[in-house]
């Protein structure tokens, strides 16, 4: 709903041009002052964008805001060419706006080479599940209530051992030996997913069980991030053991965002990107 960005954009294009025109100052050499006054014309940029939901770039302009503020900090003043991203990633938030307005898509990944780009300017990492922001509120789809197990804490604990177990697995084995692990480990969250009756918290296992079927598909990349995404799960076990079952909305983004770079082959993994539209998300 784009609606609200209607009411606010008029005051963000003018944040905007006071912004621009006080980093241009600066790069003139007028004021070195006038990187604060742009850091400060920014903020009120993202306070809108905050304000009427548009997560994605929101982030964007808050990883902006910090390029600005590492900029005032330097003991030098900023070379010319440093600015020019200031103003380019100024000029991308207006473009992007603009098309929202015209009908695009809110697909904040096109944002992502710049984003990364400010990110490496101030030494700082800048996954791409930074920019992703799927509609969390959906639903899996309504299953059989399941009668409770008798003792929930010890089928948690053995889910978890059962995880661990595959895990350990994944990480070293190969071939038909990694994919009887990754089972291991989807089959100790459908444990887990079973329990689950309050619908968000169901949602995230439910998701997780579509990311642990890819596992066993040769698309999905094997690498260091995958490999803590998965330790992150363990520990999400952990917190559900110990009583918490509530989700970071950041490792539910994260499960679903590994889902947009694997193969769809498993029933599982189709059945979570056509509920989270993933293959429009991820662009």
């Amino acid at each position: 709903d784009i609606g609200p960005l209607t009411w606010v954009k008029g005051e963000i294009d003018q944040a905007l041009d006071r912004a621009r025109s006080a980093l241009e100052a600066a790069a003139s050499g007028a004021d070195t002052t006038q990187l604060k006054f742009a850091r400060t014309h920014l903020h009120q940029v993202q306070g809108a964008l905050a304000i009427v939901g548009l997560d994605g770039v929101t982030r964007f302009t808050e990883a902006v805001e910090a390029y600005l503020t590492t900029l005032e900090e330097a003991v030098s003043a900023p070379a010319g060419e440093v600015l020019a991203l200031a103003l380019r990633s100024l000029e991308a938030i207006r473009h992007y706006l603009d098309g929202l307005l015209d009908g695009a898509p809110d697909q904040p990944l096109k944002l992502l080479t710049l984003y990364q780009a400010l990110a490496v300017a101030r030494g700082a990492q800048a996954p791409a599940s930074d920019l992703f922001f799927p509609d969390l509120s959906r639903r899996p789809p309504k299953r059989a209530t399941l009668p409770p197990p008798e003792d929930p804490g010890a089928t948690l604990r053995a889910a978890r051992a059962r995880y661990q177990r595959g895990l350990l697995g994944w990480i070293r084995g190969q071939g038909a030996s990694q994919a009887a692990a990754a089972a291991d480990m989807r089959e100790a969250v459908r444990a887990i997913e079973a329990m689950q009756d309050i619908p968000g918290a169901r949602a995230f296992w439910w998701a997780t069980l579509g990311f642990l079927a890819a596992l066993a598909e040769p698309d999905l990349t094997i690498d260091d991030t995958t490999k803590g995404l998965l330790s992150r799960i363990d520990q999400q076990i952990k917190r559900l053991i110990e009583g918490s079952r509530t989700v970071a909305e950041r490792l539910h983004r994260d499960v679903l965002f590994a889902l947009t770079r694997a193969g769809d082959k498993a029933e599982e993994a189709q059945a979570v990107r056509a509920l989270y539209n993933l293959d429009a998300a991820s662009l």
